[in-house]
């Protein structure tokens, strides 16, 4: 909300990241009571914490011989993503879909499976584009914000976009643009409101610095979406990504693990604690965790 109003919230050092002398600092807002990232990267420099090393970019293969598991993980991610979309889609002839920030594309493929679906989708940096599987997708590349896109889209999806970027006001201004009317807006980030961050506190992945910007709050999305233009059509306290998720991380980030190394020998760690709190997990659609998902429609 670009208040002034605000007081030290948490520290942390750069995360999924070799150099651990970086030290970040978050706010809380209290006006919007958003957390937001008091000394980021310039964006310009951004890439030095986007490697190849990068866990994310590495996917699978940074399993070894469990990578089939990931991927069946992942397969179940983009399942759910494609559905909560499809139930957000008015059913015409023909309809468009743009994702921002749309990383390994495996959700704009299983999205183009279905008919009379046309789908982009821009990043910053290609993550395995190259693979044949994304060969029929339209893939771009750089600042989605300055890209010309011809298109009016029926749908906008953005998953765990909205928490690295620099200028959320444009980013809302693009999206209103290029939505037609009633055209709708997906919107998936962390919540620090969750009980894992209180746990974790410093190591909760949800932060994620530099790379995460602003930690938004319940309060937060009716301020950022004005009335006037905007509608909540839906807020859920759960996201298609579980919480588990950015706790694991979290707890491997608090162990200092070499994240450009094999992740082998830290899957059967990842599957004891998956196995041994799914009941905690399992109560995600009741009790606040960690993501949040927000459905926004364009009036």
């Amino acid at each position: 909300c670009q208040s002034h109003n605000h007081d030290f919230y948490i520290e942390t050092t750069a995360m999924m990241h070799v150099e651990k002398q970086e030290i970040f600092g978050f706010n809380l807002c209290h006006n919007c009571e958003s957390i937001f990232l008091t000394n980021p990267v310039p964006e310009s420099q951004l890439s030095q914490y986007y490697t190849d090393a990068y866990l994310p970019y590495r996917g699978e293969k940074a399993w070894g011989k469990y990578a089939n598991f990931v991927v069946w993980d992942d397969q179940k991610l983009n399942k759910r993503r494609v559905k909560l979309a499809l139930e957000h889609l008015h059913k015409q002839t023909e309809m468009n879909v743009l994702d921002i920030g749309c990383g390994k594309p495996d959700f704009l493929a299983q999205l183009a499976k279905s008919e009379n679906i046309s789908t982009i989708g821009v990043d910053f940096t290609s993550a395995h584009w190259e693979d044949p599987k994304y060969k029929n997708l339209t893939l771009l590349r750089g600042d989605w914000r300055n890209i010309e896109l011809n298109t009016q889209f029926d749908l906008v999806t953005a998953w765990h976009y909205f928490e690295h970027d620099y200028d959320i006001h444009q980013t809302i201004e693009k999206c209103r643009q290029l939505l037609k009317p009633n055209g709708v807006l997906l919107i998936e980030v962390p919540m620090y409101q969750g009980i894992i961050q209180k746990l974790q506190r410093r190591y909760w992945q949800g932060w994620h610095s530099p790379r995460h910007i602003s930690l938004f709050s319940f309060k937060s999305w009716r301020m950022i979406f004005p009335e006037n233009d905007w509608e909540i059509v839906k807020h859920n306290k759960y996201g298609t990504m579980s919480a588990f998720t950015l706790w694991w991380l979290g707890n491997q980030e608090k162990k200092n693990i070499d994240w450009s190394g094999s992740m082998e020998s830290h899957f059967w760690n990842l599957i004891f604690w998956k196995v041994l709190l799914m009941p905690l997990f399992a109560l995600e659609r009741i009790i606040p965790l960690g993501i949040q998902t927000i459905v926004i429609r364009k009036k």
